[in-house]
């Protein structure tokens, strides 16, 4: 009998613990799951066995479960397709044109024309003679170029061809001529009608002397001259002009000797008649 009542205390000891254990499983199995709660546990993984030290700190605590890398930030309002490309560096900039460079390209847009002038064959000194000349395109005719200049014996006319631009000079130069200009140095040449200059020359002395005529083509702000041409004259002495220029040139000197002249000849004069004059007459 006093047996028996030990197997029962012992056996209601025994469910007892075995309660107590129960109920200890299951309040941990609840704090285990309420510091993870983004985690589940699926069967499959609570029954797979784990490796020693796997899922635990060396304090015997459940380690956390590593983070996964975040993908890089996005724009918002950008796609990739709208992402402009990088600038691609431009490379060194050309080599600077000279002077001789760019007039060689307006050479090949330059038109081509004709040049005709007009000059004396022979002069005098103190003359005053006219030098003309005119340029007009290729399409006027020679004929056109030359209708009007003046002709005869004392004249010549030449043409030359020449290449024209919008813009040209025409020069007269010499050191043998007085030279007046009578037109514009600059004019412009295009049009049905030739461009004309004209110039008034004077010889300085007697000789063969010359002339030198140029056509200046304007290429933007550089000029050249493309076609020149010298001409000489016959200049012999006008003895009426040369008196003239001698009277002009010395007109100071010729009254200050004629003025000596007359006053010389005066005294002489009156020294003369003094000596014939008797001593009892009375000079007039």
């Amino acid at each position: 009998m006093r047996r028996l009542r030990l197997l029962k205390v012992l056996g209601g000891s025994l469910a007892l613990v075995f309660l107590v254990v129960l109920v200890l499983a299951f309040v941990w199995l609840h704090t285990a799951g309420s510091t993870n709660p983004g985690v589940s546990v699926n069967e499959s993984d609570a029954a797979a066995p784990s490796p020693p030290g796997a899922g635990a700190s060396p304090n015997g605590e459940s380690a956390a479960p590593p983070e996964m890398p975040s993908p890089p930030p996005q724009s918002p309002n950008r796609s990739p397709s709208s992402i402009e490309p990088e600038p691609v560096p431009a490379g060194p900039p050309p080599p600077m044109s000279s002077d001789d460079d760019l007039i060689e390209q307006s050479l090949a847009r330059l038109k081509k024309g004709n040049l005709a002038y007009n000059t004396p064959q022979k002069m005098k000194t103190g003359q005053t003679a006219r030098v003309t000349a005119r340029i007009a395109p290729g399409e006027i005719s020679l004929e056109t170029l030359e209708s009007g200049m003046p002709s005869g014996a004392g004249t010549t006319t030449a043409t030359a061809p020449t290449p024209i631009s919008t813009r040209m000079k025409m020069t007269l130069k010499s050191a043998d001529f007085n030279i007046t200009q009578l037109s514009s140095e600059e004019q412009f040449v295009g049009g049905d009608t030739p461009t004309e200059w004209e110039w008034d020359v004077v010889p300085k002395h007697a000789g063969t002397l010359s002339l030198h005529l140029a056509a200046v083509v304007e290429l933007g702000n550089l000029s050249r001259d493309f076609t020149s041409v010298d001409r000489e004259i016959a200049v012999r002495v006008d003895p009426i002009a040369a008196v003239t220029n001698f009277a002009a040139a010395n007109t100071v000197w010729i009254f200050t000797t004629l003025g000596g002249a007359i006053a010389a000849l005066w005294a002489w004069w009156r020294k003369r008649r003094k000596r014939k004059t008797p001593d009892w007459e009375t000079p007039e």
